[in-house]
């Protein structure tokens, strides 16, 4: 069988772990090596990562250890590093092999990666006891051959010799992709191990609008689990999962499960995204499908008023051009009292590293949108060309209702605008969040429940009114017609996020910020 060579059968193999004539690992590993895990692919005399650093490796130049993954076609791949040797003149040799044993079956088993159209025959394993004879050893599997037939196979190369000092060498006759990896050499027959379930996790990830408590499993009884929450993948040498692990900011979660006798499992990967509701985070041209070849104008969108701004970046982000200094604007009309401002500015040159230069933009506050204060000043020696500097948190006045982005004055290169940061104030008196009003809005009560789940209410007036739900990007979500006071607005089937909620009455047009929640 070729995915399994295994002789032992599972239930024999149950039954002696059962009665306690399997300990320990249930077998005597001679030696084993998984080519550790590289960061990047490396010439095999040049690698350090060798298990066993007794043991004498030598490769010609051009065999090297690969950084892929050694992929899940059998049960032990190591998921490292791996052997590539695609050429008739490349070849790796193990040599200082102690292979003595009682047992008078020793064997040699690897992972074995090849190209769809070969199948194993020009792959060679060889063992020498004096490093000047060798003997070919035959492969006990055939392997297919023929389209979407590549992959990784656990392969054995039976009756190696007893011997205190045994050479082995592996090389290919063909000019066709092999790789190597998992190399062990048993007493006997190897016994392939099971591997511990995938652990779970709940709430699964996803954004959510406050911490979240969250619990692991896993379905193989008496496996620990191991995770990290920096992205990085979890070993036997991470935090070990004791009980539910608190969620209060963005983390990427990752989990692997373990228990002795027992291959390690997958790892599961969740991506957890907080908001901040006493935040107000505005995106507003972070268009979803926007691209280089085919960027987005910017419009009027709800709640802001930009002023001569250039077509929007690939990244969704505000293009303030330089040949519209001194009228390019953005601003935005709050709808509850700030406590502070955060936001994110590159500089685009226009020509040679020198070309961004003589650049003043100025960011204001006001009351009334008529007379404005400066918040800040910022110049081409603040603002990074090679990616976004962060600017904030700046203090906001109380009573700004207002908010201005202007280029006062540029010689050359653009400047771009992203990732507006607009905190509410803790104590103000209607408990609202910060929210974006449109311009020439009028006084309105707020949505209610606000993050919502399955429905919200906006009692605007006592005469029906339109109620329309706009995402980010501008786009059209929702449309709610004739509504009337008191009545539930449905929001089940919308995809969770930060919304605008426009209001049409007959007194006038208002617009505020709706947190849909999963």
């Amino acid at each position: 069988m070729v995915q399994n060579i295994t002789r032992i059968k599972k239930g024999i193999l149950t039954f002696m772990m059962v009665f306690g004539l399997l300990p320990g690992w249930a077998q005597h590993v001679i030696y084993e090596e998984n080519m550790g895990t590289p960061t990047a692919n490396t010439f095999i005399q040049d690698y350090t990562g060798w298990q066993d650093t007794t043991v004498l490796y030598i490769g010609n130049g051009t065999c090297d250890i690969r950084s892929s993954s050694a992929s899940t076609g059998y049960g032990g791949a190591s998921g490292g590093g791996n052997i590539m040797i695609n050429d008739t003149v490349k070849w790796f040799q193990i040599s200082g092999l102690n292979t003595t044993s009682s047992r008078p079956i020793v064997n040699l088993y690897c992972g074995l990666r090849k190209t769809s159209n070969e199948n194993g025959s020009n792959f060679r394993v060889e063992f020498s006891t004096d490093s000047l004879v060798w003997v070919q050893l035959p492969m006990s599997d055939t392997l297919p051959t023929g389209s979407g037939t590549g992959g990784w196979y656990r392969v054995c190369f039976p009756n190696l010799p007893s011997h205190p000092h045994l050479h082995v060498r592996f090389y290919n006759l063909s000019r066709n992709d092999y790789r190597l990896d998992d190399i062990r050499i048993t007493e006997g027959e190897e016994i392939v191990l099971e591997t511990v379930a995938t652990p779970t996790c709940t709430p699964s990830g996803g954004t959510y609008y406050e911490a979240q408590q969250v619990e692991m499993a896993c379905e193989t009884e008496g496996a620990d689990i191991y995770y990290t929450l920096d992205g990085s993948i979890p070993t036997l040498q991470s935090a070990r999962y004791l009980s539910a692990i608190t969620i209060d900011s963005s983390h990427t979660l990752k989990a692997i499960a373990a228990k002795e006798n027992m291959y390690n499992s997958n790892v599961m990967t969740a991506q957890y995204i907080l908001i901040d509701t006493t935040s107000l985070v505005v995106l507003p041209f972070d268009m979803a499908n926007n691209s280089e070849s085919s960027k987005s104008e910017l419009k009027y969108m709800p709640g802001f008023l930009s002023n001569k701004l250039g077509t929007s970046y690939a990244d969704g982000s505000a293009k303030f051009e330089s040949k519209n200094a001194g009228s390019a604007s953005l601003t935005a009309h709050l709808d509850s009292s700030p406590s502070a401002l955060s936001f994110e500015l590159k500089g685009v040159k226009s020509g040679s590293p020198s070309s961004y230069s003589g650049i003043i933009f100025i960011v204001c506050e006001s009351a009334n949108g008529i007379q404005w204060s400066t918040v800040t000043t910022l110049n081409e020696t603040d603002i990074e060309t090679t990616d976004y500097t962060h600017f904030g948190d700046y203090t906001l006045s109380e009573d700004t209702r207002y908010i201005r982005w202007l280029l006062a004055a540029a010689n050359s290169g653009n400047t771009q605008l992203n990732n507006i940061v607009i905190t509410k104030r803790q104590n103000s008196e209607d408990g609202d969040d910060v929210g974006i009003e449109e311009l020439g809005g009028i006084s309105t009560p707020s949505p209610h429940p606000n993050p919502a789940q399955n429905f919200f209410q906006w009692n605007l007036c006592d005469e029906s009114f339109n109620v329309q739900l706009i995402d980010l990007a501008g786009r059209k979500t929702r449309i709610w017609k004739d509504v009337r006071y008191g009545e539930r607005l449905d929001v089940t089937g919308i995809a969770p996020g930060c919304y605008m909620i426009k209001g049409e009455t007959p007194n006038g047009t208002v617009t505020k910020k709706l947190i849909v929640k999963p």
